[in-house]
């Protein structure tokens, strides 16, 4: 089991530190563009929230502390209970919230940069959150599911 753990958390700190590199990159090298039409890879400032949605930057911190604290909770009791793929999950999701919140610190703004024309500009910190919560949601509803069964 432990090296489960221990192979989960690892491809967690890869991703981690992937997004920290790139959001580096690109914060040194805002004018510089790489791919194509469907997709590239270009410095872009996010001040807002999720999809560029504005909120008062103090609120949107408490609100961040708030969340992480409570993932921290779920993601202790996910350990007691050697719930994998909820400890996964999890740490994804703490993980790419804390690489953004690192750039919101350090910097007032999230740094992003994948660039999909026809839908917006993220980073891979929010597809770690966006993956983890997709993951939670869809395990949820199968616990429903297998409760009625059941």
């Amino acid at each position: 089991m432990f090296k489960k753990y221990l192979s989960l958390n690892l491809l967690v700190l890869v991703l981690f530190i992937a997004d920290r590199i790139l959001k580096l990159y690109f914060l040194k090298n805002p004018t510089k563009e790489i791919g194509g039409d469907f997709f590239k890879l270009n410095f872009e400032t996010n001040t807002g929230m999720a999809f560029g949605l504005s909120i008062n930057q103090i609120a949107l911190l408490v609100l961040i502390v708030i969340i992480l604290i409570a993932l921290i909770n779920i993601l202790v009791r996910a350990y007691f209970e050697k719930n994998l793929l909820e400890i996964f999950t999890i740490t994804l999701i703490i993980a790419g919230a804390i690489s953004n919140l690192i750039d919101r610190l350090r910097y007032g703004f999230v740094i992003d940069y994948i660039d999909v024309p026809w839908f917006t500009v993220f980073n891979l910190a929010d597809v770690m959150i966006t993956i983890g919560v997709g993951i939670l949601i869809l395990s949820f509803f199968k616990k429903k599911k297998l409760a009625r069964e059941g």
